[in-house]
């Protein structure tokens, strides 16, 4: 079967892939039928036989066995490291606020980081006296490793960095930041959102102490889905900021409560079942019906087609650097990104604007076409030219 046969195939799965050009992955990707048939089977179980019982609750608890083996086979983890979250922001506040942080601390953060550690880092910065650092990285090319090494200091005790730049797309060299970090006795915590799907993901060969990931972007789940991996040797050092009945593991009547042994302590009482099973569907999917591999190399080679043909167009500028994944970050002469953005979604084109850098990002999903591509470029340059 050619590449354009199998993308056909797997687009007639994506339902919303056939009313737009569907270029914002990397806010919310398309849901698979096979993600929305399983929620739907499951709220028509439990409504039509309640929710309560033996064996509902035993199908719950297969479930999240289910999505925790499914995530952790995309990122090179054990089940056992994954903990179940609502969403990327969730996990990256577990960690943040379950380490033990002193009046002086420092948090290394970058200077094209997401909300989701930005604000939550700031938080516990002014609870604790701690301190947010920032590495300045521009657009996220260039020395990346020399920014860390020289905002690096003696108080830094947690590098909290994203995989790939929401903003600009930027693919950080996080094995060699990773080893940095452990060079210097610092933990790292690492926003997975952008990448987590989208590139090749092995947070045990590179020695990641935190990796927390979305289901609803390059996973192609429903909202409300996350996960967050926990290095196994670093629980001891991850305190529970939330405990709940799932937290702990069963004991005899009258004994004291005893967290979970693995990453499941972080997980504080009961999911929705039926998206725990559309995000176990969904990964599995792209795991058994379209290869991450072959979904990886494909949004490479759209990523570099997308550069080429926007990157020609007199008047636009891309900021992307090289080391990108799956996001391409564009500026459209002096219109306003938000213009932009209205102007193509009249044209079922679906791409977003980004404030800082203030541009425009699309996304390359492995479902998308050449032929689309090559609608945006040719949308963005009639707008240029009036």
């Amino acid at each position: 079967m050619s590449d354009m046969d199998k993308v056909r195939r797997l687009r007639a799965e994506l339902p919303a892939t056939e009313h737009e050009v569907y270029l914002n992955t990397g806010s919310v990707g398309p849901m698979p039928r096979v993600a929305a048939e399983a929620t739907k089977n499951q709220l028509e179980l439990e409504t039509s036989e309640g929710r309560v019982g033996g064996a509902i609750w035993q199908a719950a608890d297969e479930a999240r066995q289910r999505a925790r083996a499914a995530v952790a086979g995309v990122i090179g983890a054990d089940a056992a490291e994954i903990a179940l979250t609502h969403f990327t922001t969730e996990s990256i506040n577990v960690v943040l606020w379950g380490l033990d942080w002193r009046p002086g601390d420092e948090i290394l953060i970058t200077s094209i980081e997401h909300p989701a550690i930005v604000l939550p880092a700031q938080a516990v910065a002014q609870r604790y006296g701690a301190a947010v650092k920032v590495a300045e990285l521009g657009y996220g090319g260039g020395d990346v490793l020399g920014a860390f090494e020289r905002a690096l200091s003696e108080r830094t005790r947690l590098l909290a960095l994203s995989h790939v730049a929401y903003c600009t797309g930027a693919a950080l060299p996080l094995a060699e930041i990773v080893r940095l970090a452990q060079e210097h006795d610092i933990l790292t915590l690492v926003d997975g959102a952008q990448s987590a799907g989208a590139i090749p993901v092995d947070v045990a060969e590179m020695g990641v102490d935190f990796y927390a990931v979305p289901g609803q972007k390059w996973l192609l789940g429903p909202e409300d889905t996350g996960a967050l991996y926990v290095r196994r040797d670093r629980l001891d050092q991850l305190r529970q900021t939330f405990v709940g009945y799932m937290s702990v593991a069963p004991q005899p009547q009258g004994a004291g409560a005893v967290p979970h042994l693995n990453a499941r302590r972080y997980e504080v009482g009961s999911r929705n079942t039926p998206s725990i099973l559309g995000q176990a569907a969904a990964v599995e999917w792209l795991r058994d019906e379209v290869g991450l591999g072959w979904a990886q190399q494909r949004i490479r080679s759209l990523l570099a087609r997308a550069r080429e043909a926007l990157g020609g167009i007199p008047g636009v500028s891309v900021l992307t650097p090289a080391n990108c994944a799956g996001l391409l970050s564009f500026a459209v002469g002096d219109v306003d990104p938000d213009v932009v953005t209205q102007k193509l979604s009249a044209q079922k084109i679906v791409i977003r604007s980004v404030k800082s850098p203030r541009c425009n990002r699309a996304s390359f999903g492995f479902f998308n076409t050449e032929e689309e591509i090559e609608q945006l470029a040719q949308a963005v340059s009639r707008l240029l030219q009036g």
